[in-house]
């Protein structure tokens, strides 16, 4: 969903921390986290998934009305 998102609002790069740093290497992590700000504060716009526990779930969901 999210590379859908960012191709048809002409986003070229897309940084997703699960797949740009390596989850169970310390040394990577620390290293990447250190450029995690960067990353951020250069960013067009965040996407975060806040509705799932699993990345293969994707941004959108249907719900049920109340």
């Amino acid at each position: 969903d999210a590379f859908v998102a960012c191709k048809k609002l002409g986003i070229r790069y897309i940084w997703i921390d699960s797949l740009c740093i390596i989850q169970d290497n310390i040394k990577d992590w620390g290293k990447e986290a250190a450029r995690i700000k960067d990353v951020y504060s250069h960013a067009k716009f965040n996407i975060s998934a806040t509705s799932t526990m699993l990345g293969e779930d994707g941004l959108f969901f249907n719900c049920e009305a109340i």
